[in-house]
């Protein structure tokens, strides 16, 4: 499996992809699968759970690099005994969400005084670690089976729990991750829920008409209200989406200010005052009049702009992350208002005015990214265009 791993992971051509599905290479992994899944509910003991978390994780990202592009892998997979793979990945991300809420590394670094970390947060990081890299992979793997693919969406959709488990991806199991972690798998959970409902207007019902919590970082709540609250309270999908929407843009435009005000504060270049150039025997030389005050006044600053860098890119990056998710965010909600005046007024109701255009700036923005760092005329852009004209005319 390692070495299957390997070798689709550079860049394998399509000969490759070919040549493993028709010699039964597929059937193998898609089996495996299986067998690595169903000992997730069975396996008690932390090291034998790691290794199936391993081994699923390890055989879907080999699936996962032979059906990029693929639409010969693809619907060999999505057919394969009924769909056998569709079933086994929904039924893993759902032990996964289970489990990382079991083994929570949001908050692992709490260490002795020798500075080694406690026993159980050892066990904890380590099972984490495998739930997370688990989840990604099977997210990645559905989001090619279902990407432009009605029939892929179709079956996936039918999987009992699972637009609800992918939801949650969004909503809630990033609290569940290290910071550094939480913006993968909540864009991961995003890009799902698209390839699902685009195509699907099965998919689409079920995702309208779903009841869920706010989200784990959402200001849903009044401010009076209990925090506690918002694990309990359930609200309807759409109108935990659109909150997450304006939250990620208001946050997004916070951002951008705040590093457009670093930059207009950042100091500007000063003359060299540790010396002036004196005219001696014919001949113009520097001299200095300061040394060790200047040298330190001088290092202060440097410091004191090393730190206003810092701050500008972590600003921006932020920045990134809330335009990527507010944009995410909007193209679901886009996609569930085609072809649909009901879906169209359930996601008006929760804008402020009742206002598309807040949806479609942001997705011109996204628009306008996409086209400088992507090739033209992907299906991404396509969809997004789509969207675009569709709530421009809503």
């Amino acid at each position: 499996m390692e070495t299957l791993l390997s070798l689709t992971s550079k860049r394998a051509g399509d000969w490759f992809k070919e040549e493993l599905r028709l010699l039964g290479g597929l059937d193998h992994i898609v089996d495996k699968v299986k067998e690595c899944v169903d000992h997730l509910s069975s396996d008690e003991n932390e090291e034998k759970l790691v290794a199936s978390l391993w081994g699923a994780e390890r055989c879907l990202r080999v699936l996962e690099s032979v059906t990029v592009h693929n639409p010969e892998n693809q619907s060999y997979l999505i057919a394969y005994k009924d769909s056998q793979l569709i079933v086994s990945s929904a039924k893993a991300l759902q032990h996964c969400e289970e489990l990382i809420q079991r083994y929570n590394r949001a908050e692992d670094s709490i260490c002795l005084p020798d500075n080694k970390p406690l026993p159980h947060l050892n066990v904890t990081n380590h099972v984490g670690k495998a739930v997370e890299d688990c989840m990604r992979a099977i997210i990645g793997v559905l989001l090619n089976l279902t990407n432009d693919n009605e029939w892929g969406s179709t079956k996936t959709g039918e999987q009992d729990g699972l637009i609800g488990t992918a939801m949650n991806c969004v909503l809630q199991v990033p609290k569940f991750l290290p910071q550094e972690q939480r913006f993968d798998i909540r864009v991961l959970g995003l890009g799902l829920l698209i390839n699902l409902v685009e195509y699907s207007a099965r998919n689409r019902h079920c995702l309208v008409n779903m009841e869920t919590s706010c989200s784990f970082d959402s200001f849903c709540l009044g401010e009076g209200d209990d925090d506690s609250l918002k694990i309990t309270r359930q609200i309807d999908a759409v109108q935990a989406l659109v909150q997450l929407f304006l939250e990620r843009e208001r946050a997004a435009q916070l951002a951008e200010s705040q590093t457009d005000e670093l930059i207009k504060e950042a100091p500007a270049a000063q003359h060299d005052k540790s010396g002036e150039w004196q005219e001696t025997s014919g001949e113009i030389q520097w001299v200095s009049t300061e040394k060790a005050d200047n040298e330190e006044k001088n290092k202060k600053e440097e410091d004191d702009e090393e730190l206003d860098l810092n701050k500008a890119l972590q600003h921006a990056g932020k920045h990134m992350e809330d335009c990527i998710v507010a944009s995410y965010t909007a193209l679901l909600l886009g996609c569930l208002c085609q072809e649909s005046p009901i879906n169209v007024t359930t996601v008006r109701e929760y804008l402020p005015e009742g206002d598309f255009s807040i949806m479609t700036e942001m997705l011109k923005k996204f628009l306008s990214f996409m086209n400088l760092t992507c090739a033209v005329g992907t299906t991404g852009q396509k969809s997004i265009s789509r969207v675009i004209e569709y709530l421009e005319h809503c």
